[in-house]
């Protein structure tokens, strides 16, 4: 994958950073004082990145519209340290792929890294499932409940019909569903990934379905949506319990009749595709209590595949402790052992409430301190150990992390590696209020 930085100040965009995460991607900077779009246009790339400089809309979004009209294809990710949801509304509305705290730029370019084709690889219209990373998503650990998960994920990609994954938080359900489409006979086109929880709510029916020219106000070219995308490929909707109800009854034709109305389109375009869903709350309750579509659940949920939580399969937590060890090293070259068994006691008897995620990134923040304080990752469990509990529930962590950056939201969305955008509706959804704020009001 090509990468062109846009940035008055190439700095304030971590080229070193993202060049050490994605060894395999090729760099570009903006030249000084030269047009960005003269350089889009004479430089090749699949993504382009605006940096801080150009992540004011009155500056930025005018070239974003300039760029998708001229190369429809091109990856837009906006670099922001505002994060500031106005911004963000514009950008996503004028065809940029993403709008992003410069902390989850690494993230990002690997999402897209994993649906874009590699340039001179792949036939024209298709795409490589296998990301450029080495950081492939994978079902680690040996445990029967995970035996379980393969077999129903092998019985899946021999299918060609709509799948529902259940679990809690942090299960692995996105990992799950790469593992299926890889599996299946869709693997050569693309895997679609769309978090329904993140897109705000002005945004989601023009991301799911796509817009035509005018559509509405900013409009200025046509954009295809993510079943547009995923066409021939796999489609997958994360946290599919928050659409709206009109865009379930939307999304039911689609599945019904394979065909998609653009906003603003006055005629239908024919889609082949594999839908995988997946939800972290029980979808049947919601579907008694009146909250989902009785029909759109029994079209989903053809194909079932639950991930048990981590406290139901303690004995892949040292595998997953091995797995994300080693891949901390790969990225920032460090040579970290393992711990032996006798010295994850903590780890082995915490309940996970966060699951895989959750042990994720508590590894994560235990070998950057390690890594930056000079100490054993031993040494950092065994204190870890002397706490009541070494992570609680998403909610519990964002206003941990707010509070240790004095609810500056900025800092705290780089610190939990998500945007700013991101923060403020994740703060919206668990009921979280600025304290400062509250008290001015």
């Amino acid at each position: 994958m090509r990468i062109l930085i846009l940035d008055d100040e190439p700095s304030r965009v971590p080229r070193d950073v993202v060049a050490r995460a994605l060894p395999d991607v090729e760099i570009r900077h903006l030249p000084a004082g030269r047009d960005p779009l003269g350089v889009v246009r004479e430089v090749a790339s699949e993504v382009v990145v605006l940096g801080p400089s150009l992540a004011h809309p009155a500056r930025g979004v005018p070239l974003v519209e300039a760029m998708r009209a001229r190369h429809g294809t091109r990856a837009v990710v906006v670099v922001s340290e505002t994060g500031d949801p106005t911004a963000a509304v514009a950008f996503m509305k004028a065809g940029a792929a993403d709008f992003v705290a410069p902390a989850a730029l690494v993230p990002a370019l690997r999402g897209l890294g994993r649906v874009m084709p590699r340039a001179g690889s792949t036939p024209a219209g298709r795409r490589d499932p296998r990301p450029a990373t080495p950081d492939a998503p994978v079902l680690i650990g040996s445990s029967r409940a995970l035996d379980e998960v393969r077999r129903l994920v092998q019985v899946a990609a021999r299918s060609d019909a709509p799948v529902l994954i259940e679990g809690e938080t942090g299960t692995g359900k996105e990992v799950v569903a790469r593992a299926i489409h890889r599996m299946g006979p869709r693997a050569t086109f693309a895997f679609v990934p769309l978090n329904c929880a993140a897109i705000p709510e002005p945004l989601a029916e023009s991301e799911l379905f796509g817009h035509t020219r005018g559509a509405f106000t900013g409009a200025v070219h046509e954009r295809p949506g993510a079943l547009k995308l995923a066409d021939r490929g796999t489609l997958f909707l994360d946290e599919i319990e928050d659409l709206s109800s009109s865009l379930q009854a939307k999304l039911l034709r689609v599945v019904q009749d394979h065909e998609v109305r653009p906003l603003g389109a006055s005629g239908t375009q024919r889609v082949d595709l594999r839908l995988i869903a997946a939800s972290n709350r029980e979808l049947a309750a919601m579907v008694e209590a009146g909250t989902f579509r009785r029909d759109l659940f029994y079209r989903l949920r053809v194909l079932v595949v639950r991930l048990p939580p981590l406290r139901e399969r303690r004995d892949d937590v040292l595998p997953l402790v091995e797995h994300f060890v080693a891949r901390f090293n790969r990225r920032h070259g460090t040579v970290f052992a393992v711990p032996a068994a006798a010295r994850c006691r903590p780890l082995l008897e915490h309940s996970w409430p966060g699951n895989v995620r959750e042990l994720e990134n508590l590894l994560e923040s235990l070998l950057v301190t390690a890594q930056a304080t000079d100490h054993d990752l031993v040494d950092l469990l065994e204190r870890r150990e002397s706490g009541t509990s070494l992570w609680v529930d998403e909610r519990t962590r964002i206003v941990r992390v707010l509070e240790a950056h004095r609810w500056n939201r900025q800092r705290a969305a780089a610190a939990l590696g998500i945007s700013r955008v991101t923060l403020w509706r994740r703060m919206e959804r668990h009921g979280i209020r600025d304290p400062f704020l509250a008290s001015r009001a």
